[in-house]
C-alpha cells in the first residue's frame, strides 16, 4: 500500500508540473504556490446497474478542489457541462480523465 501511495503522490506531482507548464508557467510555479500539498486520494467505485432507468446518478456538482483524476472503464457515465447542455464524455477504457476544479481556476 506504501508503494501504491508513493506512486499516486508522484503523480499528483507530475500533473501539477504539467498543468504549470500548460499554463505557460515555470515548471514548479503552482507547486511553489502550495497547490500540491494536502493532495489525497479518493476512491469510488460505481458498478453498472442492472435497471439505469430506476437509478438517479450524481447530482450536478463541481469539482471543488485542485483537480481529479478520474479512471475510464467500460460503463461510462461521465458528463461535463457545456453551454447549458449536458454532454456525455466517451468512455475509453483505461484513460485517465483529469478534470479541473474551482481551486485550480480560482489560482489562474
Amino acid at each position: 500500500m506504501l508503494e501504491y501511495s508513493k506512486q499516486v503522490m508522484e503523480l499528483g506531482y507530475l500533473l501539477v508540473e504539467l498543468l504549470s507548464v500548460a499554463l505557460g508557467l515555470n515548471s514548479n510555479h503552482l507547486k511553489d504556490m502550495g497547490c500540491a500539498e494536502g493532495m489525497m486520494l479518493l476512491s469510488h467505485y460505481y458498478p453498472a446497474c442492472p435497471q439505469p432507468e430506476l437509478t438517479m446518478g450524481s447530482t450536478m456538482h463541481a469539482d471543488n478542489d485542485f483537480f481529479s483524476v478520474l479512471l475510464q472503464d467500460h460503463i461510462g457515465g461521465l458528463q461535463v457541462l457545456h453551454q447549458n447542455h449536458w454532454i456525455d464524455v466517451p468512455s475509453i477504457p483505461g484513460a485517465l480523465v483529469i478534470n479541473i476544479g474551482n481551486l485550480l481556476q480560482a489560482s489562474i
